[in-house]
């Protein structure tokens, strides 16, 4: 018998075996489905077949990394780092990558298509056809449609599901939720500053080993990133001085020079009190500024808006309104009167106030040391919990020992309701110490998003002009609050309890939807509240010998020598076909993912020499990964500070499109729930913080095995709260509000503060004993976040909780 033919008889007995399932609930149908032998460890034997294949793994951690794989029996039975790549240093692996081998074959796979027979949340299903559950699927999308018109339904791929394409949005202009509200808390403080993507660093972090000091600012690789610890590592061996600033004392924190334990959601007190002492201590790189920075643009203090010229400008792309505007000017000290910035016969004022045709004119710099003038030490150092001398210290060392380099994290400070003022704030510190653009200086979110490897060309599959997505007038995270017109929903992947705060609330707003499907790999938290359920493959499966095609670490990787899909599962791409061929589309979308990959790479050397030789035969031939000519460990991007995709082409501090609301400077906000002075503390005294871990990404893993045998649910709580409440490591505690509550098991931890809580970020609803994490969660709204790039972020951190014994 051949190996295909065994493939196929396995896929046989599963199909029948998950056809006897019958009209059980979905834990009955996957008992009867999940087979021993095939869910069991791969065992060793003489007859047994091998072959390796190199497959794209994850690209939601941003790493990409390609892992060799050993497949035996058709089975995924090692994973190990790639062994095709241009040198060591794009050559790695972490827990999450050498855990797909039981990941892949978890009990909580989703196996077949399955219809909800009991309400929405009882997680009551019988298994259907994949025809009955597509036509289902597509009738009901259309009849939304057609009573209350194409924004009435709501399409969203996850980061949970495959991002490579989304075509089935644009193919009936449905509504696909509008900002993400995540990881983008700082970006929207940063973006108006040096431009809408200015979180991702212009340098790579190879330069780590170069820079004097870097401070990890809420940010912690080497738990959350930890493939990307490594740039990190070799700056401490080469003597870099390392603070890591988190409320908690985490795996980089152990690692580091100095930890900074600030108090949850004060990090921008921290970093005002950094700017106050750079001021007033004079630390500030006045070259840099001149040149680089809107410090000399001329305000009109009476009206708060900056003074500019009648010759226009391109809009800011960081803003929402995106009004143009007026060049900026200056007050050249040589004609004694305001000038364009960009005039080089200008030599401008840095500070000075001017009155001039009816106007009091000011420099923002000016305005800048005004408002510091407000500030004092001694306040930031009690709002943050960081001593004054210690804050001095830490800008001494930033300013005048540099090259220095800022790297921010997604998540910790930035998921409090005040992370654009952090955001805000930390631009104006890099900007006035002068430390971008050079070797060893610079900010933002390196890991993985750093300008780290060259960038390929590849061709993006386009559908016509009259495909493309609907108006979201309402974004994902706002419709159980906000009016709109969604009756009907289809995701790939648990959005609605990844994507929100306070479940309980999204929960009840998906209940109220006439229909909801979810295409997911596992049985996620939103798989019980759907209607019909689809099971999707991992991304070591397909229904061909290759997948994705991707530009990662500076390679080209074409994913192939693939495994059979598991059970019924289908790979993304066939899903979307058979649902566009509902609607009669299908011919508008790729038939393969060969027919894809080859079409990416077509001619994209004539556009790019760079390109030459890297062709879809070339990649099979090479087990699927190329390296681009300038990759390696030497590469480094020149990134500068000469221009920025701000309206001015320099840093640009002043907000002026938030005069009216107070913020034109980063004037210091508490968080929305989550501050001292809060009287909810009184009957909610503890801080409740989530973030990343090396076990998972976000929600993804929660079903593997192996890890859920040491890392379930657990609170980390300190020994202080946890003796004054009688808790002790493996009891189950409830955490609540007034919004929600969960059990989950108590890990007393001292590398907490006292009165902070923090727990990894949120698994499957189906691991607790009661609840889930996103049930105390916070769903407040920053009301100028509607008029930032990004939207407003979900808080998640910006709660308060009591914790007592379950």
């Amino acid at each position: 018998m051949s190996e295909s033919q065994k493939t196929l008889s396995r896929r046989g007995f599963l199909k029948g075996a998950g056809a006897a399932a019958g009209a059980l609930g979905l834990a009955g149908a996957a008992g009867m489905t999940a087979t021993n032998n095939w869910l069991a460890p791969a065992t060793a034997h003489a007859e047994g077949e091998e072959r390796v294949a190199h497959l794209c793994h994850q690209f939601h951690c941003l790493t990409g990394c390609n892992l060799k794989c050993t497949i035996r029996d058709e089975r995924v039975s090692l994973i190990e780092p790639s062994d095709l790549m241009s040198d060591d240093t794009h050559s790695h692996i972490c827990l999450r990558g050498i855990a797909e081998v039981d990941h892949i074959y978890s009990k909580d796979r989703l196996q077949v298509p399955l219809k909800r027979v009991g309400e929405r949340g009882e997680g009551e299903f019988v298994q259907i056809s994949w025809d009955e559950a597509i036509k289902t699927i597509a009738d009901n999308l259309k009849e939304a449609q057609q009573k209350y018109g194409e924004g009435a339904v709501f399409i969203r791929k996850s980061t949970e599901a495959g991002l490579d394409f989304d075509f089935l949005t644009q193919l009936i202009h449905a509504d696909s939720g509008g900002n993400w509200g995540l990881d983008r808390g700082q970006a929207n403080g940063l973006g108006p500053a040096f431009g809408p993507w200015s979180y991702l660093p212009n340098r790579s972090h190879w330069e780590f080993k170069d820079a004097a000091t870097i401070i990890e600012l809420s940010h912690n690789p080497l738990e959350s990133a930890m493939v990307w610890s490594r740039p990190l590592m070799d700056a401490k061996e080469a003597g870099t001085y390392i603070v890591c600033i988190d409320p908690r004392f985490t795996g980089t924190a152990a690692k580091a020079n100095e930890w900074l334990p600030v108090k949850p959601g004060t990090d921008a007190a921290l970093i005002q009190g950094m700017l106050k002492a750079l001021v007033d201590n004079g630390w500030y790189d006045e070259e840099f500024i001149m040149a680089h920075t809107s410090c000399p643009y001329l305000v009109d203090r009476t009206t708060g808006k900056s003074y500019r010229s009648a010759e226009v400008m391109a809009p800011s792309t960081a803003v929402v309104s995106g009004e143009e505007v007026g060049a900026p000017l200056v007050w050249d000290t040589v004609t004694n009167a305001p000038a364009l910035y960009d005039d080089p016969a200008v030599v401008p004022a840095l500070e000075g106030e001017w009155d001039f045709e009816g106007a009091k004119l000011v420099t923002e710099f000016t305005l800048i040391k005004e408002w510091l003038d407000g500030i004092t030490l001694e306040w930031a150092a009690s709002t943050s919990g960081i001593d004054q001398e210690t804050i001095v210290a830490l800008t001494d060392r930033y300013a005048n020992n540099g090259p220095a380099i800022i790297d921010i994290g997604l998540g910790g400070a930035d998921k409090y309701t005040n992370a654009d003022v952090l955001g805000h704030a930390t631009a104006m510190l890099v900007a006035l110490a002068g430390q971008y653009g050079k070797k060893g200086a610079g900010y933002g979110s390196y890991c993985g998003l750093g300008a780290n490897d060259p960038g390929s060309t590849l061709n993006w599959w386009s559908l016509p002009e009259e495909f493309y997505y609907g108006e979201s007038p309402v974004s994902m995270y706002d419709m159980p609050y906000q009016e709109n017109n969604i009756h009907a929903a289809l995701t790939f992947g648990d959005a609605f309890t990844l994507e929100a705060g306070a479940a309980n609330d999204m929960l009840n707003w998906v209940k109220s939807l006439d229909f909801f499907a979810i295409c997911d790999l596992y049985h996620s938290s939103a798989v019980d509240y759907a209607d019909i359920v689809l099971p999707a493959c991992t991304k070591f499966e397909c229904e061909e010998n290759v997948k994705q095609l991707r530009d990662s670490l500076g390679h080209v990787m074409l994913a192939n020598g693939m495994i059979d899909p598991l059970f019924e599962s289908k790979s993304d791409l066939q899903i979307e076909r058979l649902l566009a061929a509902q609607w009669g589309y299908e011919d508008y979308l790729p038939k393969t993912y060969e027919e894809l990959a080859r079409f990416m790479l077509d001619g994209v050397a004539e556009l790019d020499p760079r390109m030459e030789g890297i062709t879809y035969e070339a990649l099979l031939a090479n087990g699927g990964v190329m390296a681009l000519p300038e990759t390696g460990p030497d590469y480094r991007p020149d990134g500068t500070a000469d221009f920025f995709l701000t309206p001015s082409g320099r840093i640009e501090l002043y907000f002026e499109y938030l005069y009216d609301q107070g913020h034109q400077l980063p004037v210091y906000e508490d968080a929305n729930e989550a501050f001292e002075s809060n009287p909810k503390k009184a009957q909610f005294p503890l801080y409740f913080t989530q973030g990343k871990s090396r076990y998972r990404i976000h929600a993804y893993y929660s079903a593997c095995e192996w890890f859920a045998e040491d890392f379930g649910p657990a609170l980390n709580i300190a020994p202080e709260d946890a003796e004054a409440r009688g808790i002790q490591t493996g009891d189950d505690v409830r955490v609540y509000n007034d919004r929600g509550s969960f059990v989950a098991t108590a890990l007393v931890n001292r590398s907490l503060q006292p009165g902070v809580l923090f727990m990894a970020e949120t698994t499957y609803t189906r691991y607790y004993k009661e609840g889930f994490l996103q049930n105390v969660t916070n769903s407040a709204r920053l009301e100028r976040g509607y008029s930032m790039f990004f939207g407003p972020q979900i808080p998640y951190n910006d709660v308060l909780v009591e914790v007592e014994k379950a």
